[in-house]
C-alpha cells in the first residue's frame, strides 16, 4: 500500500451511509454530456434463469404504476476508479486489504440522460446480486428524481448478459422488457465523476500511477495483452530471482523480425539485449525486495547498472577477460583489445568494430569523471517489469485485466509493471519495448525450466579457465504467439573479488570432485547434469 497515502484504509463501511444522503452535492448525479448512443447485440449467449424475486406485494405496488413508453434504463455495475478499505481485515482491526468499490449506476439513458440512482456495493469487493440491483431499480422506480411522478420504464436494459437472464422473468412480471445493450456513453464520465466525489469527501483515494495511461492506450490487441500478462505471470510463478542474484545477467541474442501492428514503435528486429533477474535475498523468509526484471540495450549499461558500489569490473584489471563489445570475441593471446577513450570501459578488437559499435554506444558513451558524484548509475534506456501490489497498477491496466480475463500470478505482490526508464526517467514502454520484455522474461523461464545448471556449466569460461564459449539456444514463445530461437550467454558481471573467489570454489570442487568415487552411470531416468539447480551459490 505504498502508493496510497491518506487514513481511509483504516474506516469501517458505515463511512457508505452518509453516501445515500448526500444529494445536495450536484457533482454526485452527472448527468451525461451528449445524447446516448448504444448498440444491440442480440440475445446470443443468454441463459434465462426461471426465477422470480419480486414478492407478491411489490408485485401489486409496482404493477399499479404507470409507465412510460420509450423510456429506457441502463443498469450498470462496475468498478470504481478509486481505492479503499474492503470489508474484509479492516472490520476485525487488521491489516486492511484494498480493494475498487463495486457501484450499481441506474442510468435514464432515454429522454433524461441521466444518473437516477445510485448505489455503492457492501460488502464492497464483492459483485451485487440480482436481488441486491432489483431492489435498487425498484428504489429508482419509488421515489424518483426532480420530483418526477412514481412510475415504471418501457425498459431496462444491462451491458452483463449473466444478469439479463438473472432478471428477466422478475421484470417481465411487471411488464417491464429486460435486454441486454452496450454500455451507453457517459457511463465512464459518471464512473469518473462518482470517484472523483469519493475522493473530495475523503471517502476514498487514489495511487501516484492510478490514472496514468495502461497498456491499450498503445494501440495492441486485447490478445496481445493477455498473452503478455500471461508471460508476467509464468515468470512470476517460476520465480527467479529465488535462484539468481541481479549480477547473473544473461545476453540474449534474437534474429527474428517480430510486429504487432503496422503503427510505429510496435515492431522489432532481431539483436541483443542484456536481461538481469531483479530481487534475490539470501533469506527467503524475508520477502521485501524488489521483484521483477531489468532488460539492457548495451553490456555497459547493465555493468554500470549491477555492479556493487566501490568495487571494479574484472575486466578492467584482467585484460583476458575482456570482450569485443561488437563482435564479443576475445583478444588473441599476444595481443590486447583496445579501449575507448572516453568512457574507458568498453574494449575493441580495432577501429572497424568501434564504428560499427557507435550507434549503440553512443548514447552510452559518458567520461567517468563526471559520474563520480552520481549515487544510481542509469543507462540511457533501460527496460523493466516489476511486480507489486495491485494499487501499484494503473485502473485502466485493471480494468483490462478484468474485461479480457487476463492471468495474473497467485499472490498479493504479483501485479506487473512495465517501465521504459530513459536516464532514470519513468514512462510507459512503447509496444516494442513489450516485445522485448516478453523475449526477456519467457529467455529467463526456458532457462530455468530446461537447463537450471546453465550458469554454473557457463561460469568457467567468465572466469578465464575455459576457452569455449557455452552457448544455450532455446526455443521461446512471443507476444505474437508465434515461437522463435533465441541463443543464450551468460553475461554475468563480474568484479576482481568475484572471479578470485569463483576461481577458488570451482578449482575445490574440481578437487574435490577428482578425489571422489566415479559415480555410478546415470540411467534413463536420472537428470541431466545440466539440472542443477545452485546457480546462485557461487555468486
Amino acid at each position: 500500500m505504498a502508493h496510497l497515502d491518506n487514513e481511509f484504509l483504516n474506516k469501517k463501511y458505515q463511512k457508505w451511509d452518509n453516501f445515500k444522503d448526500d444529494e445536495d452535492d450536484i457533482e454526485a448525479i452527472p448527468a451525461s454530456a451528449q445524447q446516448t448512443q448504444y448498440d444491440h447485440a442480440g440475445e446470443e449467449d443468454i441463459t434465462v434463469v426461471d426465477q422470480m424475486l419480486l414478492t407478491p406485494a411489490q408485485l401489486e405496488k409496482f404493477k399499479r404504476m404507470d409507465q412510460k413508453k420509450s423510456e429506457i434504463w441502463q443498469i450498470v455495475v462496475r468498478k470504481l476508479r478509486v481505492w479503499s478499505a474492503s470489508s474484509e481485515g479492516a472490520a476485525e482491526g487488521e491489516e486492511a486489504i484494498p480493494c475498487r468499490p463495486y457501484a450499481i449506476l441506474v442510468n435514464n439513458i432515454y429522454p433524461l440522460g441521466q444518473v437516477v440512482s445510485k448505489k455503492i456495493c457492501d460488502p464492497p469487493q464483492v459483485f451485487p446480486s440480482a436481488q441486491e440491483i432489483l431492489a435498487l431499480s425498484l428504489d429508482a422506480m419509488a421515489d424518483p428524481p426532480n420530483s418526477i411522478p412514481q412510475h415504471r420504464p418501457d425498459k431496462i436494459v444491462f451491458a452483463d448478459k449473466r444478469l439479463v437472464g438473472d432478471l428477466r422473468v422478475s421484470y417481465a412480471a411487471l411488464g417491464i422488457e429486460c435486454t441486454y445493450l452496450t454500455e451507453s456513453e457517459g457511463i465512464d464520465a459518471c464512473i469518473s465523476e462518482l470517484s472523483g466525489h469519493l475522493i473530495r469527501k475523503d471517502m476514498a483515494s487514489i495511487g501516484s500511477v492510478s490514472e496514468k495511461p495502461g497498456l491499450l492506450s498503445l494501440g495492441i490487441s486485447p490478445d496481445q495483452v493477455k498473452e503478455f500478462y500471461a508471460t508476467c505471470a509464468k515468470f512470476a510463478e517460476l520465480q527467479p530471482w529465488r535462484r539468481m542474484v541481479e549480477r547473473q545477467a544473461i545476453q540474449i541474442d534474437a534474429s527474428s523480425s517480430l510486429s504487432l501492428n503496422s503503427k510505429p514503435n510496435s515492431s522489432v528486429q532481431g539483436g541483443s539485449v542484456y536481461v538481469s533477474v531483479l530481487g534475490h535475498v539470501d533469506d527467503p523468509t524475508k520477502e521485501d525486495s524488489l521483484k521483477g526484471m531489468a532488460l539492457f540495450f548495451t553490456r555497459t549499461d547493465l555493468q554500470r547498472r549491477v555492479l556493487p558500489p566501490g568495487q571494479t569490473l574484472a575486466l578492467m584489471e584482467n585484460p583476458a577477460l575482456r570482450r569485443c563489445a561488437a563482435c564479443d570475441k576475445k583478444a588473441p593471446a599476444d595481443k590486447e583489445l583496445k579501449r575507448c577513450t572516453r568512457c574507458q570501459c568498453v574494449f575493441y578488437c580495432d577501429a572497424n568494430c568501434q564504428r560499427s559499435h557507435w550507434k549503440d554506444h553512443k548514447i552510452n558513451c559518458v567520461d567517468p569523471s563526471k559520474q563520480q558524484d552520481q549515487k544510481q548509475q542509469w543507462g540511457a534506456r533501460e527496460l523493466s517489469v516489476f511486480f507489486g501490489g495491485i494499487t501499484s497498477m494503473t485502473f485502466d491496466d485493471l480494468d483490462a485485466i478484468d474485461k479480457y480475463d487476463c492471468r495474473v500470478a497467485e499472490g498479493s505482490a504479483a501485479y506487473p509493471t512495465p517501465l521504459l526508464f530513459r536516464n532514470g526517467e519513468a514512462s510507459l514502454p512503447t509496444s516494442a519495448d513489450l516485445l522485448w520484455l516478453v523475449r526477456g522474461m519467457q529467455s529467463i523461464i526456458q532457462m530455468q525450466t530446461t537447463s537450471p545448471g546453465f550458469m554454473n556449466a557457463s561460469m568457467p569460461e567468465l572466469l578465464g579457465l575455459k576457452e569455449d564459449e557455452t552457448k544455450l539456444t532455446l526455443t521461446i514463445s512471443t507476444m505474437t504467439q508465434e515461437n522463435e530461437p533465441v541463443v543464450i550467454r551468460n553475461s554475468s558481471v563480474l568484479s576482481m573479488h568475484d572471479v578470485q573467489a569463483l576461481r577458488e570454489l570451482v578449482q575445490k570442487r574440481q578437487e574435490e570432485k577428482n578425489s571422489a568415487t566415479p559415480p555410478p552411470a546415470p540411467t534413463d531416468g536420472d537428470a541431466p547434469a545440466t539440472s542443477d539447480e545452485s546457480s546462485c551459490s557461487i555468486m
